[in-house]
């Protein structure tokens, strides 16, 4: 218990740093262009980094827990120990600070994940690694995000400048400085649903972790420690618990049945231990005025053949309150080292560049999290920005600084993962 308390005290202290570290990514170009001071800047950004919690709690935003589940199952399960988590945390947030008094925008996003991975395999080897499909996406939108950013910004920065080249230069400057306390709110969101279900993830990781090891007296005795999972499986099938089917003869065949209400979405199920049964083996029949799915019993397989992965379906409302609170707290006191580079060293930006270049960073945000992929924020802004330069003309953008800052995002995941196997050793050898 002891452990799981400084593990999570330790992942809002990395929250709180990512707020900080991360606040340049939805503030520099709005701070660059004047169109808000530095203080209202991050007290606009922490707002919406905050208030986004709402949005995903009514899924408003339709990200649900995508990215936090996606961070918990990096490694696999029977690899993950507290201290693993430890070790990981530790090494991000060393890699963060670090970088943030270089003035270097690295992503926290990876600096955790090589955090959390490099602990692990410090512990197991190589092979602890779970699901590889999920891990090379990750590595691959390292270029990928910045690239749909540079893209989508190059685009847009086009269209705007075509549209408008009748109107008075005057007036709509005007109207994308206003313009640009919109994209950069919707930036805001996608950062705050992003960065903070990522630190999500760790923390429901180690409750899972506390969930394995402790006797069930004191897993009972700790329900703010219980996070909910379930799992999914093959899209074809429903599962539900055998103990609510009942046998019946259906013209003269004998099948076996349940309420409609006891069957699980589609292609999920709340157990291994449940049955599955294919949807198109299933009819619908009436009984006293209530709905039945039936089927015969060859139809009826175990959930443990269907190739069931765990999914994190819900974490405690304190959980979520913490961390997008954490967050909120960082971006409030600012990272004004960083947004200094991201406002002015990579190239100028007008309020005009600035609104394309939040667009389609917010864009690339929250497509990727709709698909539950946890890419950096920094990356991503850093793409759009440089995408607003290019469309100026090449020569606009600094490429001295944008390739030091690739060598900083390449360097990220090995560095804070091997910082993170060192930590792992030291702290086994001490705990």
């Amino acid at each position: 218990m002891t452990l799981l308390i400084i593990v999570i005290v330790l992942a809002l202290i990395f929250d709180y740093i990512n707020g900080f570290h991360d606040a340049a990514n939805s503030i520099a170009t709005v701070v660059s262009t004047k169109v808000l001071s530095p203080f209202q800047a991050v007290a606009w950004a922490a707002f919406f980094n905050f208030i986004v919690l709402f949005l995903c709690e009514h899924k408003l935003l339709g990200f649900e827990f995508k990215v936090a589940d996606t961070i918990a199952k990096i490694v696999k399960t029977e690899a993950i120990t507290m201290t693993v988590i430890l070790a990981g945390l530790l090494a991000a947030i060393f890699w963060n600070l670090l970088t943030w008094w270089k003035g270097i925008p690295s992503s926290s996003s990876h600096t955790l994940l090589g955090g959390f991975a490099g602990a692990a395999i410090a512990k197991a080897g190589f092979g602890v690694l779970a699901d590889m499909g999920k891990i090379y996406m990750t590595l691959g939108f390292i270029f990928l995000a910045p690239i749909i950013g540079l893209i989508i910004a190059y685009l847009l920065t086009g269209i705007i400048m075509n549209v408008c080249k009748k109107y008075n230069p005057g007036k709509a400057n005007n109207w994308f400085k206003k313009l640009q306390l919109v994209s950069s709110a919707a930036f805001s969101l996608g950062h705050g649903a992003n960065d903070a279900q990522k630190v999500m993830g760790i923390i429901a990781a180690a409750m899972i972790v506390f969930a394995n090891t402790s006797s069930k007296e004191e897993y009972s005795q700790h329900e703010w420690t219980h996070v909910k999972t379930a799992f999914k499986i093959d899209t074809a099938y429903y599962a539900l618990d055998s103990a609510k089917l009942i046998a019946d003869t259906i013209d003269g065949k004998t099948m076996f049945m349940a309420e409609k209400s006891n069957f699980e979405k589609k292609g999920k199920a709340k157990s291994k231990k449940w049955i599955g049964v294919k949807s198109t083996d299933i009819i619908n029949i009436k009984r006293e005025g209530k709905e039945f799915c039936a089927a015969p019993q060859q139809s009826f397989v175990s959930v443990s053949e269907l190739k069931p992965k765990k999914d994190i379906t819900d974490i405690p409302y304190w959980v979520q309150y913490a961390c997008f609170f954490a967050i909120g707290l960082g971006t409030l006191s600012g990272g004004w080292r960083i947004i200094k580079t991201m406002g002015t060293r990579i190239t100028k930006v007008t309020p005009l560049e600035g609104v394309a270049a939040e667009t389609a960073g917010s864009v690339t945000l929250y497509l990727t999290q709709m698909f539950g992929i946890p890419v950096s924020t920094t990356h991503t802004i850093t793409g759009s920005i440089v995408g607003v330069g290019v469309a100026k003309r090449v020569s606009a953008v600094r490429w001295g600084v944008t390739r030091s800052l690739l060598i900083a995002w390449i360097l990220t995941i090995p560095v804070s993962g091997t910082i993170a196997a060192l930590m792992y050793w030291l702290l086994n050898a001490v705990l």
